[in-house]
């Protein structure tokens, strides 16, 4: 084997190992979005901090919106939920608050 191959396979496992901890580090990274309109839609971890971290993302971006975000749905198995957000007018919005 010359030096050169032995560069080439440290730099392909190299390569590999980058790859495998990207793929890892992408459950860390921020929630599945979905936006279409007014509609927005996350997938995150069943956890309540998760469940905070989408609520205030998609107050935040109702919030450009100058809207409110009003939580329509959220369906979970026991590791991801879905949940919907809806962005409407801060008067519409009273009828679904609590």
């Amino acid at each position: 084997m010359t030096v050169h191959h032995l560069d080439y396979k440290s730099k392909v496992l190299r390569a590999g190992c980058l790859f495998a901890l990207v793929l890892t580090c992408a459950g860390c990274a921020n929630p599945l979005v979905v936006m279409q309109g007014n509609y927005l839609t996350y997938e995150h971890p069943f956890t309540d901090a998760d469940a905070a971290s989408v609520r205030a993302l998609a107050e935040r971006e109702c919030k450009w919106r100058k809207q409110v975000a009003v939580r329509t749905s959220s369906t979970c198995s026991l590791t991801r939920c879905t949940t919907n957000f809806q962005c409407m007018a801060p008067e519409e919005a009273k009828q679904y608050q609590q």
